[in-house]
């Protein structure tokens, strides 16, 4: 009769659950719930220490970086943000700064306190932030080559330098600081490699 309007309404909560890794005796208990609220938390990963988890939410309403125990307990707010995003926290190898993606670039923000500051001026697309083993640099992704590429800039700040040349996308330093690990997009099967130097 056309007054009348069908429409949908969803909503959403996503928590931060652990499980143990299952070893060759002994398999995996069940997940548990860990650190939880009314509205999403998401991206943990633990300190380097094991003694802290930094995660984001936007239990706040809005996304912001937040960092708790290893029991999901004395949460503490990191960021104040208020509108752009945060997200994909990662830690400093030496447990002291937290690199995220928010308000599309990388940041970086000293765990005991101080403001963000963006260390990717010239990239402002900037995401999915790790770290270099000697805590020098931060390897991103960035669509600015028109497809996502591995980018690299120094953890002080200053000019990126491009990685990866055939696609790139969620990059890790091997241990030893030699390789780099990396996907090349969600749609793409596959883990790749490249040497770092």
């Amino acid at each position: 009769r056309g007054n009348r309007l069908a429409y949908e309404q969803r909503s959403q909560t996503i928590n931060i659950w652990q499980i143990e890794v299952p070893t060759a005796t002994e398999p995996s208990r069940s997940a548990t719930k860990l650190i939880a609220s009314t509205r999403v938390d998401a991206c943990p990963q633990f300190s380097p220490d094991g003694m802290r988890i930094a995660f984001c939410s936007d239990r706040t309403g809005s996304d912001e970086i937040w960092v708790s125990d290893t029991a999901g307990s004395n949460l503490v707010q990191l960021t104040s943000l208020g509108g752009p995003m945060a997200g994909t926290s990662r830690w400093s190898p030496d447990g002291r700064r937290i690199a995220f993606d928010g308000d599309w670039g990388i940041h970086v923000i000293d765990v005991d306190g101080g403001r963000s500051r963006r260390v990717a001026s010239d990239t402002p697309d900037g995401v999915v932030p790790s770290w270099s083993r000697d805590g020098q640099s931060i390897y991103f992704a960035s669509t600015r080559t028109g497809r996502a590429e591995v980018w690299k800039v120094p953890a002080a700040g200053g000019q990126a330098v491009q990685i990866t040349k055939r696609g790139g996308f969620a990059a890790f330093e091997s241990p030893d600081g030699k390789s780099l690990y990396y996907a090349k997009g969600i749609d793409v099967d596959g883990l790749w490699s490249v040497a770092v130097n």
